[in-house]
């Protein structure tokens, strides 16, 4: 019996740069990924190309859906347009809907269609399109997401995308390729920082070789890893990824300014002796053996006593205006947080599944909400009272959000401080930052030295 897999139609996306579902839904897409993320900075904003170069933009890719909603909410200036795995295009209606937010398939081995690399080079093709016509491609060259600070290799997909594009037109060698660091300081928690990173461009025309019009996909993919290495947190080696983690969350990544520092720090590990990571996994199970991160999360925590954060003397002052403004807003709000919990396995997905039913769901019971509180504020429901309790429920609820950071922030500092009170956890964090702090430096004089 043939394969059904195999016979699957192919559903072509229009040729398209913007489509008005995009403009539309980017708005709420906005609004909630800064309701939900604390945005730190955007470092590098100067690196942006204009609207008119073909640009690729590619990130890394921690935390599932949540990163294209991420980097749209930084991109301004286009339309973002996104491969998707194809298998979601087969009903109509979400195929339908994903075109409209510029979504197109991609086919992979799992989905068994015999001529799968012929339909991904149409696939290209149309991408080459887009991007000819003023689109901006987001591309994850990762291929998957995976919940750790660190950097995979890269797959060819975007030499094969840019080589689309160069057959397509000759000017497309003006292509640019964009990368972009997302750094996630939780990537699950309501109300924790967010920063991103742009780098430089990476001129596509360099790479191009003049006897075959091409570019190989090597050289390419080496300096794209090269150059996203430079604007993402990448904790290396990975086999000590688990014992240096705590040490990077301490720096606070998303709240330092001098990336240039952090990042020379973290090139440290990547020279690390077999030695020095022996003695820093003794220190990392000596200090999770004394319990240290039971009691107070390493950002919280710092690179000393004097990094423990401090509360602005108004915290408390300003609780009961948060409390008035979220106070309507909190049961769907921990409806959606319980909901997250119980169905949500892959920690890569639990902000994915919190931002997406917010986007839609608050806007909707902010309508129903403000009918009793328009009879309750003027006694009677009139069009004007409505809209005035969903305007109050909006910002209210933005203002409670606002608070409730400071209050994650001064929760922390105070587990932080019983902490660096208790002289046994104090020593054993001490000891831990001390040695892997001691091993970077060690890396570093003997790199000198040879």
């Amino acid at each position: 019996m043939a394969d059904p897999a195999k016979n699957k139609p192919f559903h072509e996306p229009p040729i398209q740069s913007r489509h008005w579902g995009y403009a539309v839904a980017l708005q709420l897409v906005r609004a909630a990924v800064t309701r939900f993320h604390r945005i730190e900075g955007v470092e590098g904003i100067e690196h942006l190309t204009r609207p008119e170069t073909p640009t690729i933009v590619v990130s890394n890719h921690q935390n599932g859906l949540m990163d294209p909603l991420v980097l749209v909410s930084l991109i301004n200036q286009s339309q973002v347009h996104w491969l998707t795995r194809a298998d979601v295009f087969n009903q109509k209606i979400a195929r339908k809907a994903l075109f409209a937010f510029n979504q197109m398939p991609i086919y992979r081995q799992r989905d068994r269609v015999s001529d799968a690399r012929e339909r991904n080079n149409r696939i290209f093709e149309i991408c080459a399109e887009r991007l000819r016509i003023g689109g901006r491609m987001g591309l994850f060259p990762e291929g998957n997401h995976r919940a750790m600070k660190a950097l995979r290799p890269l797959r060819r997909g975007i030499s094969d995308m840019v080589n689309a594009g160069i057959k397509l037109d000759p000017t497309m060698r003006e292509m640019c390729i964009l990368p972009v660091g997302i750094d996630y300081e939780e990537m699950p928690s309501f109300r924790r920082r967010l920063r991103y990173r742009i780098g430089k461009p990476i001129k596509v025309d360099t790479f191009i070789d003049p006897e075959t019009n091409e570019v190989a996909p090597g050289p390419l993919l080496q300096a794209l890893s090269k150059s996203m290495d430079e604007v993402l947190v990448n904790i290396q080696p990975e086999k000590a990824y688990d014992d240096l983690l705590p040490f990077v969350q301490a720096m606070r990544t998303t709240e330092r300014d001098d990336w240039r520092k952090v990042k020379a720090k973290l090139d440290c590990f990547k020279d690390l002796s077999d030695e020095a990571l022996t003695e820093i996994q003794t220190a990392a199970k000596g200090m999770q053996d004394a319990g240290v991160l039971r009691h107070a999360r390493a950002e919280d925590l710092g690179m000393d006593e004097d990094d423990v954060r401090r509360s602005p003397f108004w915290f408390w002052f300003i609780a009961p205006i948060a409390l008035i403004g979220g106070i309507t807003s909190l049961p769907l709000a921990k409806w959606i947080e319980i909901f997250a919990k119980k169905r949500v396995k892959d920690p890569c997905f639990v902000s994915t599944s919190k931002v997406s039913s917010g986007m839609f769901l608050f806007p909707v019971y902010w309508i129903f909400t403000s009918v009793p509180l328009a009879y309750l504020a003027a006694g009677e429901v009139t069009l004007t009272a409505v809209l005035m309790g969903y305007v109050f429920q909006a910002i209210g609820s933005r203002i409670a959000g606002w608070w409730y950071g400071l209050y994650l922030d001064h929760r922390g500092r105070k587990q932080a401080k019983l902490v660096w009170k208790d002289a046994a956890l104090r020593q054993s964090w001490k000891s831990y930052l001390n040695v892997v702090e001691h091993s970077g430096k060690m890396a570093v004089e003997t790199l000198e030295t040879k």
